[in-house]
């Protein structure tokens, strides 16, 4: 019961978290400041012929809708949600929920990408005094429930592992930085609350959290790369001997081009828009759980502005403006909906159109509705929230 608490609590999370920790990857700056992103879109017509500018198209999840998000058009995107089957795993621990694998690329071999990597549960006995007369049968590599038992390693060492899983033929490889990030630790401990308490009241600990990042440089197929990992470590290996990733997500780029193209990837990872109605779909209690749905969305929504309260309170010396200039963020005024959306502060000007395309600019003469390829629809600017 406790194991199948924690699971549902984390579904979709992967999505979610997302919004909720906008600006994370921007921790991770790798001694550079960044600049905004060179165009490669030209406007066509009048109007500032020439201008900078990046359009963004909102798509769906490809396999399952499960929520959308923007991509660069021209980009391509493969993967997407899965299903593991039980029946080859041993069990039903990582099976009880879909996860999702899913890229977006620039090109084919993936010179610039993002990709959202899929969440595991594993095994590991060492905690659990129910489990210890029989951790010595499932040895690290053997199976438990359909889970691969493995010692919990810290966020540092689980994405050094994910990064040689990832890159088995890179070359010259040096670790740039390694960052805690605990603020995004805090955010699935909230979210997990409700689950913890339950666990307290039968006796056992409270989850443990262990979040960061990894900027790496590397050399693979003759290019030199920059890429940025982030995690979420979930310990419940005292409550249900298992431990989980969450939040797992990596971008990349050419390292003489990172600094053009984060800006772009930053736009990606904050831009999904979790699906409703997928989430009840795919949900066994239905309404309850399309309510627990829309409760976290309202959620992180929400989450900053509680950041901001706790630490107006605590009198913590970084207030929310100091919060959007560390993470590279602004607040703008959705023209269509008038809510206040925050995205990346890479940019001059930002236009959407109803459906939730955008472009992001720094010419200020660029005008989309006087671009023949893109006044099929309206476009507005979507302006800074008034302070």
């Amino acid at each position: 019961m406790i194991t199948r608490g924690h699971i549902l609590a984390c579904t979709g999370v992967l999505v979610l978290a997302g919004a909720a920790s906008a600006g994370m990857f921007s921790r991770l700056r790798g001694g550079q400041a960044n600049v905004a992103a060179q165009p490669h879109d030209k406007a066509k017509d009048s109007n500032d012929a020439g201008a900078a500018a990046i359009r963004f198209q909102r798509q769906w999840e490809p396999k399952e809708r499960a929520y959308s998000f923007l991509v660069p058009a021209g980009w391509t995107v493969e993967g997407g949600m899965f299903h593991v089957n039980p029946a080859q795993t041993g069990g039903p621990a990582d099976s009880i929920d879909g996860k999702c694998d899913m890229t977006v690329k620039k090109d084919a071999a993936g010179t610039v990408m993002f990709r959202w990597l899929p969440t595991w549960n594993c095994c590991d006995l060492s905690q659990n005094p129910q489990f210890a007369l029989t951790a010595g049968m499932f040895p690290v590599g053997s199976r438990y429930q359909g889970m691969e038992v493995r010692p919990l390693p810290d966020y540092a060492g689980f994405l050094r592992g994910l990064f040689r899983s990832l890159h088995p033929a890179a070359t010259d490889v040096n670790v740039v930085e390694l960052k805690p990030m605990p603020e995004l630790g805090e955010i699935f401990r909230t979210l997990n609350k409700a689950v913890d308490e339950q666990t307290q009241l039968l006796g056992f600990p409270p989850s443990r959290y262990d979040a960061g990042g990894l900027i790496v440089e590397y050399t693979e197929a003759g290019t030199r790369f920059r890429e940025g990992l982030v995690t979420c470590l979930v310990d419940l290996r005292a409550a249900a001997a298992m431990w989980s990733n969450q939040h797992t997500q990596m971008m990349r780029a050419p390292v003489k081009e990172a600094r053009q193209w984060k800006p772009v990837l930053d736009i990606i990872c904050q831009s999904v828009r979790l699906n409703p109605e997928w989430f009840a779909r795919a949900s066994r209690a239905g309404a309850q759980r399309a309510q627990t749905a829309q409760e976290t969305m309202r959620y992180i929504q929400s989450i900053d502005q509680q950041i901001v309260e706790h630490r107006n309170q605590t009198h913590a010396e970084i207030r929310y403006e100091d919060y959007l200039t560390l993470t590279g963020q602004e607040d703008y005024v959705n023209p269509y909906t008038k809510e206040v959306e925050r995205d990346t502060a890479e940019y001059k000007h930002r236009w959407t159109t109803q459906q939730g395309d955008m472009i992001y600019t720094n010419a200020s003469g660029f005008n989309p509705n006087s671009q023949r390829d893109l006044n099929h629809q309206e476009w507005k600017l979507t302006p800074v929230r008034p302070r």
